[in-house]
């Protein structure tokens, strides 16, 4: 089992004839699971914490985690890059800073782990995580399955 001990990652991207072009560190954690985002989002887990919901607007509005804010996938590298103050206008919440962690989903896990990589690139300040089993995941275990229309 991953413990929650924070992972950093230096990665090193080479042009031709292995020259360093560039080096950028960030700072991973292991994935979310259901029961860890059931703590955070009902206030058991008292840490600081940006839910992010990656699917398209169709999609959320068949339901969402709670406290979710939904940026499509398509949206979030450029969301990630803009100043704080158009963040704030745009999405009604504060630009995630580094001081909070910041989690992913989408439907299934893999456009949440996109949306990982996209911000990675734009910001590595910040401490950023999957919850990889995602909205079906959520829905089968929260909802039983029951749309929350």
């Amino acid at each position: 089992m991953l413990s929650a001990t924070r992972l950093t990652k230096t990665v090193t991207l080479h042009a031709a004839r292995n020259t360093v072009i560039s080096t950028r560190r960030y700072t991973t954690k292991p994935d979310v699971t259901f029961e860890e985002l059931q703590q955070i989002i009902h206030g058991v887990a008292s840490k600081p914490y940006v839910l992010i919901d990656v699917r398209e607007p169709n999609e959320v509005a068949e339901g969402r985690v709670p406290t979710a804010v939904n940026i499509p996938l398509g949206n979030v590298a450029a969301a990630f890059a803009m100043p704080s103050e158009d963040f704030i206008a745009k999405y009604r919440i504060d630009r995630p800073s580094g001081e909070e962690e910041t989690i992913f989903y989408c439907r299934s896990g893999k456009r949440s782990q996109n949306a990982i990589d996209q911000v990675e690139r734009v910001d590595s300040s910040l401490t950023l995580r999957n919850y990889r089993g995602s909205w079906l995941n959520y829905l089968d275990r929260a909802l039983g399955n029951k749309s929350l229309k």
